[in-house]
């Protein structure tokens, strides 16, 4: 099951609008490795608070997941 990271800047701290996403960061085998590359990401941007990532799951081939219309405060 492969794992990515996800994210990138909301509009305002309620993180319900992602108006600029970030790259998607995977796919990564383990989440492990994906919490590592989630926790380089959120270290480079701890500064900004309307900046947030997650960690997301996709079972299948396929596009990875997008970012939900609201996040998750659970990001691992």
């Amino acid at each position: 099951m492969p794992y990515y990271v996800i994210g990138g800047r909301y509009a305002d701290t309620t993180f319900r609008s992602l108006v600029e996403p970030a790259p998607v960061i995977g796919p990564f085998e383990k989440h492990a490795a994906a919490l590592e590359a989630w926790s380089e990401r959120a270290r480079a941007t701890i500064d900004f608070a309307t900046v947030r990532y997650q960690i997301v799951w996709h079972e299948g081939a396929g596009d990875p997941p997008l970012p939900t219309e609201h996040a998750s405060d659970a990001v691992a």
